[in-house]
């Protein structure tokens, strides 16, 4: 897949995919809008390490003013998923070495828990629904496809851990996917990231067997192996692309 096509539009809201007619959201509508295409754009790396976050093409994709896009973005600061220059621009973080790893070691351990969770809560509609969603990732991954092999795989994760029904877990699984999220477009372009989903694989016939200690196994190796990937092509400073410069490279997801 080329750059160029990689290139996918922002998705807009209802009233301008529909042309327009409709009145104008709630302001308050608005930015939940934008906070939940930011936050998902994040998470499943449609935002890319070192990229600038411009005001103006977001609210233009996103069809709203600058106003609600600003005032996301400062949230997601403070959230730590996005930094503030020294010449004021908000920017996806670069992740040094020392970070992403502390950020994947939790995350073995988070992931672990709700894994382990969802095993012992969860029923064969589980294993259904999580295969239907592995056999999507499949087919994107045969077809090169990234948008949908980030969108599936993320997807994979977050509806296993779900099951786990733990309030306490899933907002702080979702705060380190905020933060690690952007590096998983750059491990589908790392030769050495065995892009396959065999762990997901290990990980269904570990549910069907109700086997929580063999599915917290798979996810920690998933995660340890991207980790590891990962790793392997940051510089002192961080992940970045050279191409990561602008929100042209957002996906329509």
């Amino acid at each position: 897949m080329t750059e160029s096509e990689d290139r996918m539009p922002i998705k807009k809201p209802e009233n301008e995919v529909n042309g327009g007619a409709a009145e104008k959201p709630a302001r308050g509508h608005v930015h939940e809008h934008v906070l939940r295409y930011m936050r998902r754009g994040l998470m499943v790396g449609a935002f890319l390490p070192g990229q600038v976050m411009s005001l103006r093409k977001l609210a233009v994709g996103l069809g709203t003013s600058p106003m609600p896009v600003r005032e996301v973005l400062s949230r997601l600061v403070a959230a730590n998923a996005l930094e503030e220059t020294k010449g004021g621009s908000v920017r996806v973080p670069r992740l040094r070495p020392d970070k992403l790893s502390e950020l994947f070691t939790i995350r073995e351990m988070l992931e672990g828990m709700a894994t382990e969770l969802a095993v012992k809560k969860a029923g064969p509609e589980l294993v259904e629904e999580l295969a239907a969603i592995n056999k999507q990732l499949l087919t994107a991954i045969e077809k090169r496809d990234i948008l949908n092999c980030l969108s599936s795989n993320q997807k994979f994760h977050f509806t296993l851990y779900d099951a786990a029904d733990s309030e306490v877990l899933m907002p702080l699984i979702e705060s380190l996917w905020l933060q690690f999220g952007p590096t998983m477009y750059m491990s589908l372009l790392i030769p050495s990231m065995p892009w396959n989903a065999s762990d997901h694989k290990d990980i269904l016939a570990a549910l069907k067997e109700k086997n929580a200690s063999a599915a917290k196994k798979g996810i920690v190796h998933d995660i340890r192996t991207t980790c590891k990937a990962l790793l392997s092509v940051a510089g002192p400073q961080g992940l970045e692309l050279p191409f990561a410069h602008g929100p042209e490279l957002q996906f329509d997801y």
